[in-house]
């Protein structure tokens, strides 16, 4: 049986494998860096790169950026719902103007503002950060709003008015840094005590609303009734100054009077006789 030898491997062989391998580990490395190179900016973002801190780009092109050694910070510039957890709102407390403690659901749509955004990320450098600004704008321009209304007030015609003012706050706060589109109030809850207090003063007011009512129809009753009899009393004094005045007018009158009666005086009778007695109506015998 052939005996079968194996040679050592050589220096230069087992360095060729060395440089080959380091290689390929260079390779892989370069890749790995490569593909995490690149990022996809949307055209609804407003992307900021960075280098170690530094602005590279005040504004990234949409599609895909080569970002060596660079890290992009982007935001979303389409209009934005807050809160955005799955119940969708975000109940706040506040004090009214009476004052009464009060708490309120409270919905906003909010977006970036394009002019003032870079202004927002060397200001806030993350977007968690930014968002935090608005969310405490949300909360004080609620409470800034609802300190000027009482609670009668909220619960009156006006209640349209009051998502409009919160609107107005929470813009006051943010400023120009983002724009507030929209603000629903969508429920407002008193402490029990008041919101009884406040029922039974608005039954009160309808009681007393209706005696209102009631009084004066009363009245203006009472007063047609008076100004009628406080009229035909001034007829009758006028008749009787026209009667004195005018003694044929009395006679006239009173010929008319006795005129009717007579008309009257037969209906539904045969024979009627007037002036005289039933006996008249008795046929005498002839002499």
């Amino acid at each position: 049986m052939a005996s079968r030898t194996t040679s050592a491997p050589t220096r230069s062989s087992v360095k060729a494998v060395l440089v080959g391998g380091a290689a390929l580990a260079t390779l892989l490395v370069l890749l790995v860096m490569v593909s995490g190179s690149f990022a996809r900016v949307d055209s609804t973002e407003h992307c900021v790169l960075t280098r170690y801190g530094t602005v590279v780009k005040r504004k990234m092109p949409t599609g895909l950026n080569f970002t060596p050694l660079s890290e992009p910070t982007c935001f979303g510039m389409t209009q934005r719902n807050f809160p955005d957890n799955e119940e969708g709102k975000e109940v706040i407390q506040a004090t009214t103007a009476d004052p009464v403690t009060v708490e309120g659901d409270v919905a906003v749509t909010w977006s970036y503002n394009p002019g003032t955004i870079y202004q927002v990320f060397l200001d806030k450098r993350t977007p968690e950060a930014a968002e935090t600004e608005v969310l405490n704008a949300v909360r004080e321009g609620y409470r800034n709003a609802l300190n000027a209304w009482t609670v009668n007030r909220i619960f009156s015609a006006e209640r349209a008015r009051l998502s409009d003012d919160v609107r107005r706050q929470i813009q006051v706060k943010l400023g120009n840094r983002a724009t507030i589109h929209q603000v629903f109030v969508r429920d407002i809850r008193i402490p029990p005590q008041i919101e009884q207090a406040r029922i039974e003063a608005a039954r009160q007011a309808q009681v007393l609303d209706r005696a209102l009512k009631q009084f004066t129809i009363d009245s203006v009753n009472a007063r047609a009734q008076l100004l009628k009899a406080e009229a035909d009393a001034r007829a009758k004094e006028l008749e009787a100054r026209s009667y004195a005045a005018n003694p044929a007018l009395l006679q006239l009158e009173s010929a008319k009077a006795m005129s009717q009666g007579l008309s009257q005086a037969c209906r539904g009778v045969q024979t009627c006789v007037i002036g005289g007695s039933v006996m008249d109506t008795w046929q005498r015998p002839s002499p």
